[in-house]
């Protein structure tokens, strides 16, 4: 199935669906942030813990992992997958090794990728989530639900970064003090 989430600059966010045999969801969020900033919040395990997980650590190069861990109250949820293509600024791909689900899937099919693109002095980031097997309905609307609040969550963190450094940089060019 093809999915889509599309939202511009100062609009609600907007899903569409329509059928496709590629078993893909793909959103579009825009971000007032720099391109450097969202492939950073991606791809750094530091930036990770402070808006996608609780845990994780990250061998940033191709063929390195991801691992991240989430809790829910007294459980917790462990995933890893693997960098198949790191652009800096521009691409990030993975392909989910363990979902936390049972035995380690080194061949899963499962790629997750995002294209950042910086245009009109924002990003826009695409996000394709592909399986091999196409999701029920029940299983979509999650994980619908689930891609939008965490683009979402991605998008304020990258847009507090980005306050943050300007808030900074304009404090040190006028020799007051650093936060």
């Amino acid at each position: 199935m093809l999915f889509g989430f599309s939202q511009n600059a100062g609009e609600e966010p907007v899903t569409t669906r329509a059928p496709s045999p590629e078993n893909k969801i793909i959103k579009r969020v825009w971000i007032k942030a720099s391109s450097e900033v969202v492939y950073k919040a991606l791809t750094d395990a530091k930036e990770l813990v402070r808006w996608f997980c609780d845990q994780a650590s990250c061998d940033l190069r191709e063929g390195g992992e991801l691992a991240a861990r989430w809790r829910a109250g007294k459980a917790s949820q462990k995933g890893r997958a693997r960098f198949t293509r790191l652009i800096p600024n521009a691409s990030v791909e993975l392909l989910w090794i363990d979902d936390g689900r049972g035995a380690p899937e080194p061949d899963s099919g499962h790629t997750l990728s995002y294209e950042i693109r910086s245009k009109s002095g924002m990003t826009e980031l695409v996000m394709i989530d592909m399986d091999e097997s196409a999701p029920d309905e029940e299983t979509y609307s999650i994980l619908d639900s689930g891609w939008n609040s965490v683009l979402m969550e991605l998008k304020e963190y990258c847009e507090r970064r980005e306050r943050s450094a300007k808030l900074r940089g304009r404090s040190k060019a006028s020799g007051g003090p650093a936060e």
